[in-house]
């Protein structure tokens, strides 16, 4: 392939989503501990929040989110009051100029503002809004800032080297500005933070925020194939400073771009969708682009947003049960398929929005986010786990049964006999020594006897107790 076509981006603004979780229990407290940290709660009602967290002239029509969604999803995106156990958002308005420096390479961006929405069932998700503050870009380079701003600590050796700086300060990768600086307060409630692993995390992939981005190029300037297959792909630049495609095959590149690229605007528009990213591209000017910038970060955003949300809550589901001790009795299963029959009924729908643009882009989430794919494997192997655990719950009770039936037999066919006479009145218990075989046999089938409902009644109220203590800590909502 020849060399890779330039393209200048006069606006770049960019959203970055990191996932979390948090104990249920805590739900309260770190609500009141946001609202403490000045976070304004996020609802439809409150119109002045419409212009407050997006930047340079920037508003989010409420009318047009709360048309935007049938009303069995806008009731549960955007509910009146934070008692609810639905998406709770808290927002709140930062305007920090600083730069990522990687290299020889620096950029000037300004983290706008920053979302802490929690969701149901535990998860949350942090949104990073930012844009690049520089009057015009390389297309490389901003490419470049997303790739390395995403990275929340890096692994591997090509990655490692970005800082953030700042007036207040420097920070070796983006997890330690966010959480050393922006949000520190939230640390405490995130388990596997404090930890300093994100394993925990199974809907983290590769310790990668995904990116959402608008970019803004010169006006009239043509967008090419190679460039909407480097904005899925997130190709910026190689290591020595050119710029970087992953794949040098024109008909491979014609068929990703097909494949993954929402075409209803174009010459003059693109939204390219992956799993790692969903990119829209423009060669209009501001003001003609000013109503598509503002559908991304409201509409567009929030249709992103629920359908990450399906596939945290479908990885989450498929990591626990491929955590299930067999040597455990079906309890963790029937947690699971409460679970997921709660988040089916409650949040799950095949279609949430009611334009068709936005079915469109739906659908492309939907396929990249293999969401029907996990949902579908998600249930049968629940229910396969289900039934298998009960059929070893099952033999458990036979044999429980057995051992009944066989002391209730024995004591059957002795009947009354099987007692020994001076148990009428005080035992001498050193006078087991003079008993007879007929005597020891009736002892130790009154002792066992008493000793296995001893066990089987403190086994029970283990059990009840336990179950209670786990449905307590899930919260199930």
């Amino acid at each position: 392939m020849a060399s890779l076509a330039p393209l200048t981006i006069e606006r770049a603004y960019m959203t970055f989503l990191f996932p979390f979780a948090y104990h249920m229990q805590c739900r309260d407290k770190l609500c009141n501990e946001l609202t403490k940290e000045n976070f304004s709660f996020f609802t439809l009602q409150n119109k002045s929040l419409e212009d407050a967290f997006y930047g340079e002239s920037i508003s989010i029509s409420h009318e047009e989110l709360a048309q935007f969604f049938y009303p069995f999803i806008e009731d549960k995106l955007f509910p009146d009051n934070s008692d609810r156990h639905d998406f709770i958002r808290f927002s709140k308005a930062f305007h920090a100029e600083g730069s990522l420096l990687y290299r020889e390479d620096t950029f000037a961006y300004e983290i706008v503002s920053i979302d802490i929405t929690l969701c149901p069932f535990g998860n949350g998700i942090i949104t990073m809004r930012t844009k690049m503050t520089d009057s015009t870009h390389d297309f490389s380079d901003v490419l470049n800032f997303i790739h390395y701003f995403r990275v929340l600590e890096a692994k591997l050796w090509e990655e490692k080297g970005a800082s953030h700086h700042f007036p207040f300060g420097h920070f070796s990768s983006t997890g330690d500005l966010l959480f050393k600086h922006f949000v520190p307060y939230l640390f405490p409630y995130l388990p596997y933070q404090q930890a300093d692993t994100y394993d925990g995390l199974p809907f983290f992939e590769d310790e990668r925020m995904f990116s959402s981005a608008f970019l803004l190029c010169k006006e009239g300037e043509k967008i090419l194939d190679e460039h909407l297959f480097r904005l899925g792909q997130v190709d910026g630049k190689k290591p020595d400073g050119n710029p970087f495609i992953s794949s040098t095959n024109p008909h491979y590149i014609a068929d990703y771009v097909k494949e993954h690229t929402h075409t209803r605007w174009a010459p003059n528009s693109y939204i390219v969708t992956s799993a790692q990213a969903q990119i829209a591209i423009s060669n209009l000017s501001f003001k003609e682009s000013k109503h598509s910038i503002e559908e991304f970060m409201g509409t567009h955003y929030y249709n992103l947003f629920i359908h990450y949300f399906y596939k945290m809550m479908l990885l989450k589901v498929s990591f626990e049960y491929s955590e299930i001790s067999w040597r455990k009795d079906k309890l963790v299963v029937d947690e699971l398929i409460e679970l997921i029959t709660k988040f089916s009924a409650r949040y799950y729908f095949d279609e949430v929005v009611v334009r068709t643009e936005g079915k469109e882009i739906s659908q492309a989430l939907r396929k990249f986010f293999r969401i029907n794919e996990h949902y579908i494997e998600t249930k049968a192997t629940l229910e396969s786990l289900y039934r298998t655990l009960e059929d070893r719950s099952d033999n458990r009770n036979n044999r429980l049964l057995f051992i009944l039936t066989v002391f209730t037999v024995v004591s059957g066919i002795y009947g009354m006999n099987l007692v020994i006479e001076e148990w009428d009145s005080t035992v001498d218990w050193k006078s087991i020594f003079g008993y007879t075989a007929f005597e020891w046999f009736a002892l130790i089938i009154a002792l066992s006897g008493i000793g296995l409902s001893l066990i089987l009644v403190c086994y029970s109220i283990f059990t009840t107790f336990r179950n209670h203590f786990r449905r307590y800590k899930r919260n199930l909502p």
